[in-house]
Parts: C-alpha cells; structure tokens; sequence
C-alpha cells in the first residue's frame, strides 16, 4: 500500500480522478480546473473526474469542476472514496 499524501489543514488541490485511482493531483491552485487538465493529460480523458480537494477541520472533502460537470457539488461516491484512501 503506498502512503498516503498529508494535507495541512487549510491546504486545496486540484485533482483528477480516473478507474478508481488518482490519476494527477496539484497544489498549484493558480490554475482553473481547465488549465490543471490540459498540463496534466490534454483534454478530459472520458470517465475521468476533475475537481478540488481541500481539507478543512480535519476532514478532506472533494468538490466537482462546476467548468466540466456544470454544478459544484461534492464528489461521487466512489471519487470520495478513491479521495479518503489517498490523502489525508
């Protein structure tokens, strides 16, 4: 099991989620979600989730791209998931 990636509380991402793994994450939060996925693979890779991760009182949450999904909302199920077993 890899380890998991510390966040400070206070701290955001952005992050990129696709088949049930990480797939890319940043700190650099002076990107819009666009931009955070054109650097990272191009274009949205179809099935994948974009968004933003923040952890505020000791808990770490993760919100939809209102740019690629249309609402900001937080994230699926399964991205909470994939979210709570890599970072804290």
């Amino acid at each position: 099991m890899k380890e998991k990636i510390k966040m400070r509380d206070g701290d955001t991402i952005l992050i990129m989620v696709k088949d049930g793994e990480v797939a890319h994450f940043s700190w650099n939060m002076s990107w819009p979600h666009a931009e955070f996925v054109r650097r990272a693979t191009g274009k949205l890779p179809e099935g994948a989730w974009v968004g933003t991760v923040s952890k505020l009182e000791g808990q770490v949450a993760a919100i939809s791209s209102k740019h690629f999904f249309g609402y900001q909302l937080p994230a699926p199920p399964e991205v909470a998931d994939v979210v709570n077993r890599n970072f804290e």
